[in-house]
């Protein structure tokens, strides 16, 4: 009498509760950076030159190459009241930009 074998399953282990929370991020998309978009934007509206112009150019291409992201708290205080902002407070990369942003909000209001 031959045994039959058991046709062979892709039995996985069992997923632990820490593995269940964890969102899946698509390995090929990158986070969107809402907030400093958002920044990106505004400054885009106060663009009078040629060097806003670059300026809001290089700021879109760091905002597409790095990891750096800043909370909603803080891109509020930026925008609600661009003089009282710690700009040390944010990421070395991210500085320059808030200056300008902070420059040309204080450059329109003249």
């Amino acid at each position: 009498m031959a045994l039959k074998k058991k046709p062979v399953t892709g039995k996985s282990r069992p997923v632990s509760e820490k593995e269940k929370a964890k969102p899946k991020a698509k390995p090929g998309k990158p986070r969107r950076k809402n907030n400093l978009l958002k920044l990106c934007s505004e400054m885009n509206r106060f663009v009078i030159d040629a060097v806003d112009k670059e300026v809001v150019k290089r700021f879109r291409t760091l905002i597409d190459t790095s990891a750096e992201e800043i909370t909603k708290a803080s891109l509020d205080s930026v925008l609600k009241n661009p003089g009282d902002v710690e700009v040390s407070s944010f990421h070395e990369s991210l500085q320059p930009y808030i200056k300008h942003y902070i420059f040309m909000v204080k450059r329109s209001a003249k």
